[in-house]
């Protein structure tokens, strides 16, 4: 079921696809690139913002849900280049004109602007890993 901030269809469960250089002529591995590990970990944690976005639909406001709406498709679809929806389609309407107010805003930033919104509407969310609360107490056997 679709969302009002995910277009029908879409998963949180993949990135997308990841991009090679075609050359897997060697068993060695290729040293990581800072900049490709940055990338790569940025996009984790919009996989993982995305997901865990679902669970706040209920607390978060309208003009929330089409921020990140807005940030998703230009992070997933790229600018928006499809034609405004009828007057008569108001929803289609504000979500077209969330999207296209990006403009050529990259997908990084829109990832990053994604991140910070969920780690707003749940300032205890941790895409980095798990979070444990704070009460929780080991046992000293």
């Amino acid at each position: 079921m679709a969302t009002p901030f995910l277009p029908a269809g879409a998963t949180t469960g993949d990135s997308g696809g990841e991009l090679s250089s075609g050359d897997d002529s060697g068993d060695m591995e290729s040293p990581q690139n800072p900049e490709t590990e940055a990338s790569r970990s940025l996009a984790e944690q919009f996989e993982k913002a995305a997901a865990h976005v679902q669970g706040l639909i209920q607390v978060a406001s309208r003009e929330q849900l089409l921020y990140l709406y807005a940030r998703y498709k230009q992070v997933k679809v790229g600018n928006c280049s499809i034609p405004k929806p009828s007057f008569f389609d108001f929803e289609g309407k504000q979500k077209w004109e969330a999207w296209k107010a990006l403009g050529d805003s990259s997908p990084s930033q829109a990832m990053q602007e994604y991140i910070a919104a969920v780690k707003k509407l749940d300032p205890g969310w941790n895409p980095q890993g798990l979070c444990f609360p704070f009460t929780m107490r080991l046992s000293r056997n």
